[in-house]
């Protein structure tokens, strides 16, 4: 294949298109700058658990120096030993003891050889690196030194042969019982080559560390597969060629354009359910155990293109592989990778227990943070999954239903949205962290802060500038950043751009104050309604009427005004709305821009005050403790007597129950 590679590369897209497709991968225009392209052939030993690949990388110098080396992921690395920086000081992970794996259970992934297309060998090159910690057991990463420097705007094409030992799954890639294979990051893969923040071009390549995730270029990818006929096998990508060999293996190849990875699965009780939406043709790939759930979740996956489709952008590919793992392959699930994403499902999940739906929701939103905007996920997480948690609470509370999308069984209900943000509320230390550190800098509490405090985060923005706002901000950010990988100033830039435009200077000059509060701070909003007061010294407070006209009355005595005090707790300060309700039912608004610790409102004392509630729609999401936002002089016990009618019920059906046996 050497001499030939690139006339092979170029032409295998059009030789495909005479197979018969499941789907058509290729677009009529690129929608990527395609920097980072990939032929891999490859044959599985299911066996051994071993793989022989050859592979193709045709890389283009995208920009405006020269480059002197390369450098490349090998992750699987990350599973060779205890001692490579993402397992080092790590006894377990995922209930999986690592102290007494036998040497069949670890993995790696070793280079063979390396030639540029015109036969120069660079293997005797090659040396691992380690540019975050130094650690020289590490070896995630792979340096390529070029005997010659590459001119900016050229391409060199790699021919790399390489061989695989898969490891017993401990994190995503990995195999299980009973031939399960689960094939992500397993290839070697270029890391990008971009200008950070000062303006200087260099490799963005970070080892595989605890709290990162993946970061590559958009490109083609034509993966072909040899392994056993009993195999069932899902990917990325449309499947272009499926032959049966006469030695009892198959060959199947698959095809995908403009993305950032590829990935795929094998096992051999695989069911395959089939369907559609408009032009995506949808692959559930699910064990026999878990059929009963395949409705739910192909369900989930159109109700997410659909909204997405509608309040974000299209999904400009044409295929969807949802693939739920046995339970003995669950470490390989809850993952997503380029049209392809990976579910989680047990035995039983009742009709009102949504988490299913909920993960195949969350996983497919990926395929636009992760996968079309391709936000560096190692260094701000908060872009891709706080984004994500964000979109997939307004994707469920719109489908099932707002305040029971997530749960809603025996008359007990919760919504998606108010799970996230009790998750971080409930976080040990609200401040232990700003939202905008790398991954591997969160060391506890990492999804309560990079999930649950993001989606709360865009929550509260949402509440203040309103959902047509919110929507244009979401929709404008991946239209102008698709296939560019933006950061966290270009998402910033838009909001400020779009709230301007809807709102003028409603907010100030900018949203600035807000992001370096919520993303770049630590600050904790709570504010708090302490209580009713006077301005003059003779005032009366207390119950005055007999009978049904007693009520709780606050009174100056002509010395004075009615006053009501409100408090900021926490250091965060954003504008919050204000409701005071009257005895005669009048409602009275007004806004705090909480710049104040003690704010006090003053009325007359003909204004005898019913009730008063701190931003009464609930759109400071992020405010801590929702129970101190009011305060009446006539409490409504309704709530009381369902809660307590329900507790009752169940009491009763248990008293019944131990009836029975008595």
């Amino acid at each position: 294949m050497r001499s030939s590679t690139i006339f092979l590369f170029l032409s295998f897209s059009f030789l495909a298109n005479t197979i018969a497709q499941e789907c058509n991968p290729y677009f009529d225009k690129a929608f990527s700058p395609r920097i980072a392209n990939y032929n891999i052939k490859l044959d599985l030993d299911h066996e051994q658990k071993t793989v022989d690949a050859t592979q193709t990388l045709t890389w283009i110098n995208s920009s405006p120096i020269q480059i002197e080396e390369i450098r490349m992921y090998l992750y699987v690395n990350a599973f060779k030993n205890t001692k490579s920086s993402y397992l080092r000081n790590v006894n377990g992970m995922f209930g999986n003891d690592l102290s007494d794996r036998p040497e069949e259970s670890w993995g790696w992934v070793d280079i063979l050889s390396m030639k540029k297309v015109d036969g120069e060998d660079l293997t005797s090159k090659l040396h691992f690196v380690q540019p975050n910690d130094d650690n020289e057991y590490d070896e995630t990463v792979l340096n390529i030194p070029l005997s010659q420097p590459l001119g900016a705007g050229d391409t060199i094409v790699l021919d790399i042969d390489w061989q695989m030992k898969m490891p017993e799954t401990i994190s995503r890639c990995g195999y299980s019982k009973a031939d399960f294979f689960m094939f992500s990051h397993w290839f070697p893969q270029v890391g990008v080559f971009e200008q950070d923040r000062a303006g200087e071009w260099g490799w963005n390549c970070h080892q595989f560390l605890q709290g990162t995730e993946f970061y590559s270029d958009f490109g083609n990818y034509d993966v072909e597969i040899t392994a056993s006929q009993h195999l069932v096998i899902g990917a990325s990508g449309c499947k272009i060629k499926d032959e049966k060999n006469d030695d009892g293996t198959q060959t199947v190849a698959y095809h995908l354009e403009d993305v950032i990875d590829f990935a795929w699965t094998a096992y051999p009780y695989f069911d395959v359910v089939e369907d559609q939406w408009e032009h995506v043709s949808i692959k559930l790939l699910i064990p026999e155990e878990h059929c009963m759930f395949g409705d739910r979740l192909i369900s989930a996956a159109k109700s997410s293109l659909a909204w997405l489709d509608e309040h974000i952008g299209p999904y400009p590919y044409t295929s969807l592989t949802i693939m739920d793992p046995p339970f003995h392959g669950l470490r390989s699930g809850f993952m997503e990778y380029p049209t392809f994403i990976t579910g989680g499902s047990l035995a039983y999940f009742p009709d009102g227990v949504r988490s299913l739906e909920g993960l195949i929701v969350h996983e497919f939103c990926h395929q636009y943070y992760m996968g079309m905007l391709a936000s560096n996920e190692k260094e701000e997480p908060w872009l891709d999954e706080g984004f994500v948690t964000y979109v997939e609470g307004r994707i469920m509370d719109d489908t099932y239903g707002e305040k029971k999308s997530l749960f809603d069984i025996f008359g007990y209900q919760l919504g998606k949205r108010e799970m996230s943000r009790v998750e971080y509320t409930g976080l040990r230390d609200l401040a232990i962290g700003t939202l905008s550190r790398p991954g591997w800098e969160v060391k506890q509490d990492y999804k309560e802060l990079i999930y649950r405090k993001t989606a709360t985060v865009l929550e509260t923005l949402r509440g203040m500038v309103g959902d047509v706002a919110m929507d244009d901000i979401m929709k404008t950010y991946f239209d102008r950043y698709k296939f560019k990988h933006p950061r966290g100033e270009d998402f910033i830039a838009v909001a400020n751009e779009v709230v301007a435009k809807h709102h003028s200077d409603k907010f100030g000059k900018d949203l600035n104050w807000f992001f370096d509060q919520t993303v770049y701070g630590t600050a904790v909003c709570d504010y708090a309604v302490s209580g009713f007061g006077f301005g003059g010294s003779n005032g009366s407070y207390g119950i005055f009427g007999s009978g049904p006209e007693k009520e709780y009355k606050a009174i100056d005595n002509g010395e004075g005004k009615v006053s009501v005090r409100v408090d900021r707790l926490g250091d965060m300060i954003i504008p919050v709305d204000i409701k005071f309700t009257m005895k005669d039912g009048e409602e009275i608004f007004k806004t705090w821009d909480g710049n104040e610790k003690v704010k006090y409102f003053y009325f007359d004392d003909s204004k005898w005050i019913r009730s008063v509630h701190i931003d009464p729609e609930q759109k400071i999401y992020m405010d801590i403790d929702l129970n101190n936002n009011s305060i009446t002089t006539k409490p409504a016990r309704s709530a009381l007597y369902k809660y307590g009618a329900k507790a009752l019920y169940w009491v009763q059906n248990a008293l019944h129950t131990v009836g029975m046996f008595i």
